[in-house]
């Protein structure tokens, strides 16, 4: 087992929050992802004001980033950080076309959402911006793209973005049970029985960048394509990369 799918959670256990993980320590190129910059999450509309507290004075956040459409933002809120004082970033990676599989839906968030996740990446590179968190509701699909994004973007080998990604699986049990009380509660249909419960799998995001590669020639060449310039990359990585 690589030391980085030992992932260190915040300390502390959250108390709304069941996938919320610093993305710091990942190997990246010339050193590590620096600690305590860059977090991903769950819907932050379940934080507890105790969850909120903590996020806002033990790790300073400055900037919520928020993938999650228009529609589920007005239904499920925004949560206590909506009057914490921090900065909020909408980054709606919603109303994507449908794809045969999970690696196509990425795919297609990639082309058809490139704008917002680089203009997404740009802001991170803004000054006040970080420490940041990015979410979408379950802090999977959306969220594990942007992550993909960014950890690409600052070298971070293949292995280890596929193994952050699939280390939401163990979030997968609480995950589902409040996927189905807000789909009650919404008025939606519930998931029909011979749908199978699904886990993230590294392979997914593993084949998601070989696509990448593929039809941008990496995640830079994505970067390049979506108006990303070299000294904003170069900002990005100053920024959460720390020497090794």
């Amino acid at each position: 087992m690589r030391w980085w799918r030992r992932r260190r959670p915040v300390a502390g256990k959250l108390e709304g929050l069941v996938n919320f993980r610093d993305l710091g320590g990942l190997p990246a190129d010339g050193g590590t992802v620096r600690p305590g910059l860059l977090f991903r999450s769950d819907s932050l509309a379940y934080a507890t004001p105790a969850d909120a507290e903590r996020l806002v004075h033990d790790l300073g956040l400055s900037t919520v980033i928020d993938l999650r459409g228009e529609y589920e933002v007005e239904q499920l809120g925004r949560g206590p950080l909506s009057w914490a004082g921090v900065g909020y970033y909408s980054a709606p990676i919603a109303d994507v076309s449908g794809a045969a599989d999970l690696v196509g839906h990425y795919v297609a968030m990639l082309t058809e959402k490139g704008p917002v996740l680089a203009r997404t990446v740009r802001h991170l590179t803004c000054a006040g911006t970080l420490p940041a968190v990015f979410h979408c509701e379950a802090g999977c699909d959306r969220t594990g793209v942007l992550a993909a994004v960014v950890l690409g973007l600052l070298g971070v080998p293949e292995e280890a973005i596929a193994a952050d990604y699939a280390a939401t699986a163990a979030a997968m049990p609480a995950i589902n049970e409040r996927v189905a009380v807000v789909v009650d509660r919404l008025g939606l249909p519930p998931r029909p029985a011979s749908v199978p419960v699904w886990e993230p799998q590294a392979a997914l995001m593993i084949r998601t960048l070989e696509l990448v590669r593929e039809r941008w020639g990496g995640m830079e060449g994505w970067a390049r394509e979506h108006g990303l310039s070299a000294d904003e990359l170069s900002a990005l990585r100053a920024d959460l990369v720390t020497a090794a």
